[in-house]
């Protein structure tokens, strides 16, 4: 549904977004929930295109009630990926000794991983309140080379490397306003404070001689505030989310090159008949998009922008007295433009794929 989340609120549905959702587990209810995710990268420059396809795993989760009106989860979603590599060539100098050309090479591997746990509690009858909290920890690694056509012009390797390892909290509340007994809205809100990363960071730059600069506070996240809302009638639901992230105050690598993000993003869902003896009339079926603009600049100019199309489905597998599990199938298209002429144009295309396995624990049978 385009990625909404803070006022998304479904029965026995993950929603890692807003952590106040996860009250609305019922008691006998276990939940795990496994994503994966298939990309293609289309990335343009000038005349030149590079396809790029890898597939990883969007996110693990398990989902329970803890206490009366208290559900838990906890979990595993891949925080930021680091992959790329690419070169240019660009002409030096030419005169009657022939040309001296210059080769830049760019790459970066790494990423974070981020390991939860969440708590949500129905305060009331309309009012949840959720935290949750997150270890973050893992490297990135980025390297520019330059090379040169001629022997008599030393090359140069600089490598910017960082371990690092923080603790993130994220808040979340929601109220729940119901017209009927099918029929209800939702609205939530998101608050994430900003953290400085605990890492070590340093720069090695390979030259005549090799000199490396450990970087103090290096790395911090920005504030994250979002609202949305959902509403339902029947068998729809429609909802929204915006979102505003601090990224001015971020650091990267030691340096605030980042600019202020607002982001949006709307879904609507369909299941045609919940209790058809249709497999697709008790399918789900949703759409959704999103947009966000650049949080950061290339030099006095933004960075590009981004926005996206979806469109999927949630289709029942099985179900017995005691258990039920769900294949989720999406499409999804983002396009990364950038607002200033020279930069790298990115598409993707993703194939999502999840499955949710839904048990009933602790249900007493009635044998006559």
């Amino acid at each position: 549904m385009g990625g909404i989340g803070a006022g998304f609120r479904h029965p026995n549905t993950l929603n890692l977004k807003n952590a106040a959702s996860y009250s609305d587990i019922d008691t006998l209810t276990f939940v795990a929930d496994l994503g994966f995710t298939l990309q293609n990268g289309n990335f343009s420059e000038n005349d030149v295109k590079v396809n790029a396809r890898n597939a990883y795993i969007s996110h693990m989760a398990m989902q329970f009630r803890i206490l009366p009106k208290v559900g838990m989860t906890v979990g595993f979603v891949p925080f930021s990926n680091v992959g790329y590599n690419y070169s240019n060539q660009e002409l030096v100098r030419r005169d009657e000794d022939g040309e001296i050309t210059a080769t830049n090479s760019y790459a970066g591997t790494g990423g974070i991983r981020q390991f939860m746990a969440g708590l949500g509690w129905r305060t009331t009858e309309w009012l949840s309140l959720g935290m949750n909290a997150s270890y973050l920890s893992g490297d990135i690694t980025h390297s520019v080379i330059n090379t040169y056509s001629s022997t008599d012009i030393q090359s140069r390797v600089k490598t910017y490397n960082a371990e690092m390892g923080a603790l993130k909290l994220d808040f979340g509340a929601q109220g729940t306003i119901r017209f009927g007994k099918n029929e209800s809205l939702v609205l939530g809100a998101t608050f994430t404070p900003s953290q400085r990363l605990e890492s070590d960071t340093y720069v090695t730059d390979a030259h005549s001689t090799s000199d490396s600069t450990v970087i103090a506070d290096a790395f911090s996240f920005p504030d994250l505030i979002s609202a949305g809302f959902t509403y339902k009638w029947k068998n729809h639901m429609v909802g929204a989310d915006v979102s505003y992230e601090t990224w001015s105050k971020a650091t990267f690598f030691g340096q605030k090159t980042g600019r202020d993000r607002l982001s949006a993003s709307a879904g609507f869902m369909f299941r045609p008949d919940e209790m058809s003896r249709s497999l697709f009339k008790r399918t789900s079926y949703q759409v959704g998009m999103n947009f966000s603009q650049p949080y950061f600049n290339v030099g006095n100019s933004k960075g590009p922008m981004q926005f996206g199309v979806s469109a999927g489905l949630s289709m029942p597998l099985t179900s017995s007295y005691n258990s039920m599990s769900y294949l989720h199938i999406s499409g999804e298209y983002v396009r990364v433009q950038p607002l200033v002429k020279g930069m790298i144009t990115e598409n993707y295309i993703r194939i999502n794929l999840g499955v949710t396995f839904m048990e009933r624990w602790f249900m007493k049978l009635m044998v006559d």
